[in-house]
Formats: C-alpha cells, structure tokens, sequence
C-alpha cells in the first residue's frame, strides 16, 4: 500500500501547508513529505507535477488529491477519527 504524500511549501513561510502538515502529525499519519522551494523560477513547474491547482499543500491518498488545507483536516478527520481533530459534538 502506497503511503500518503503530502506536498508543500516551507513550514515557516507558508502557514497553509504547516496546518495540514501539523493536521498530519496530530492524526499520527504515516506520510511521505514533499518540500518544493517556493519563489524559485521551478516553482510553479513543480507544484503542478502534483497539485492541479498549482498551490500547495496538496496530498495525495490513493485515488484521492486535495489541494486546500481546511480539504485535507475535514478528510482527515474522517479517515482518522480516533485523532479527534474535530469536536465530538457537532454544535462544538
């Protein structure tokens, strides 16, 4: 089985990609990083060798790509319910 990839930007400059990469971490997912430098003339190639948007953080699970950060916590939280990353209760 093909573990997830996450792909992102630098962690300290690009805060979307830190929360799906801290959403990640806190889940206790098994996961393949991809780092692509951003403001480098390749940037733009690079990111779309794997996000269809052309932004990151992207990831990939199986058959499934999601390029937005709040995309990828919601999925999470689905696939990895025991990491209660969303409130028990729904009025939370």
């Amino acid at each position: 089985m093909d573990r997830p990839t996450l792909i992102i930007g630098n962690r300290n400059y690009s805060s979307w990609s830190l929360r799906a990469w801290l959403a990640l971490e806190a889940a206790d997912v098994d996961f393949d990083e991809v780092v692509v430098p951003l403001g480098t003339p390749d940037t733009e190639r690079e990111i779309l060798k794997w996000s269809p948007s052309r932004r990151v953080p992207a990831y990939h699970d199986g058959e499934i790509v999601l390029w937005d950060s709040l995309a990828i916590c919601e999925h999470l939280a689905e696939t990895q319910p025991g990491a209660a990353l969303w409130p028990s209760d729904p009025v939370a």
